[in-house]
């Protein structure tokens, strides 16, 4: 983006280093560390082809893992980035085609890696430790054959690490587990992308208060709260991000103080009146797959201690979490 103009989108920003990122420092250390060693490694005579990694990506959705893995791309120097999913490699020519074209340059970075099935969690396997390619019959006019693989890169990322099997897991040589942020952690990222863009803020409280609704999570702090709030500024035609700029842009997303959306104050809600629910009857009371409640709504209701799960995994609402949704309802009033 050119440094005179202000930005109009998030996404006009691209991070290129592990060394701009914020957060996560456990993460980025250890990563720093592999990525010194594999530099100075490739400087000895005969390495200067060795693949850096394989990695795996593990944590929350969300808190970064897609960003972390472009940039270790960067770092390492590589020429061609091959952004792919789990879920579409495993259609076996698309794997194929991917692998049998990736040179020593390449990255492949398989994102959401545990929608992979097991027959591609194991040619992946194979690929990894024996750098080959089986053809069988089928798929070749020439009958079954072995291809050789190049000294690519792979990053892989997954929320459901136990997912893939666990001789792939154990083949990543890098291990990364990522975590929800602190509110300080992402008041610098906030500041870092607002100041980017050009976008100005009155104080310190507009970036704490986007930083605290983001339910600890980078991609709703910039991509739903920060470009929220600057839209909602420029709509009255200011310059600089106002408290009541602010305030207004969480009113029409209706995030209350701690970063709740609706549906999770109508989980809140429901689990009030009734004390405690199976995931079943909350799925019929709130019209939505029981998955997508497990994955969407409950993790950071969990995490943040708002439910709790018995024995028999019913979900029972917590005093804090009662307190919480019984102050909203209050103040709604």
């Amino acid at each position: 983006m050119d440094n005179h103009r202000t930005g109009t989108d998030i996404n006009q920003v691209k991070i290129k280093s592990l060394y701009d990122i914020q957060g996560q420092r456990q993460v980025i250390e250890t990563l720093k560390v592999h990525l010194r060693a594999y530099h100075n490694i490739r400087l000895s005579p005969g390495k200067s082809n060795i693949p850096f990694g394989p990695v795996i990506l593990t944590g929350p959705s969300g808190t970064g893992k897609t960003m972390v893995a472009r940039t270790i791309h960067a770092d390492i120097g590589n020429l061609r980035l091959v952004e792919t999913s789990g879920v579409a490699i495993n259609h076996k020519l698309e794997l194929f085609s991917i692998l049998i074209n990736a040179d020593e340059n390449t990255t492949i970075f398989v994102d959401e890696a545990q929608g992979m099935n097991a027959r591609a969690q194991y040619i992946l396997l194979t690929a990894l430790s024996e750098r080959t390619l089986y053809v069988p019959a089928g798929l070749s006019s020439v009958g079954a054959h072995t291809i050789p693989l190049a000294q690519f890169t792979m990053i892989m990322a997954t929320t459901h690490e136990y997912l893939l099997q666990d001789a792939l897991r154990s083949r990543m040589r890098i291990h990364c587990r990522f975590t929800y942020y602190s509110v300080e952690d992402l008041m610098e990222i906030v500041r870092q992308r607002a100041e980017a863009l050009k976008w100005a803020y009155a104080s310190e409280e507009v970036l704490r208060i986007i930083a605290r609704r983001a339910k600890k999570n980078p991609r709703q702090a910039l991509h739903r709260n920060l470009q929220t709030c600057w839209h909602v500024t420029r709509s009255h035609g200011h310059e600089v991000m106002t408290m009541e700029d602010v305030l207004e842009a969480f009113q029409l997303l209706q995030i209350d103080e701690l970063g709740l959306d609706q549906l999770d104050r109508s989980y809140l809600e429901i689990l009030r009146e009734c004390g405690c629910l199976s995931l079943s009857v909350l799925s019929s009371r709130l019209l939505l797959p029981a998955l997508t409640i497990q994955r969407v709504v409950e993790p950071y209701l969990l995490s943040e201690g708002f439910i709790v799960k018995d024995k028999s995994s019913v979900r029972v609402i917590t005093p804090k979490g009662r307190q919480h949704i019984e102050m909203v309802l209050s103040a709604s009033k």
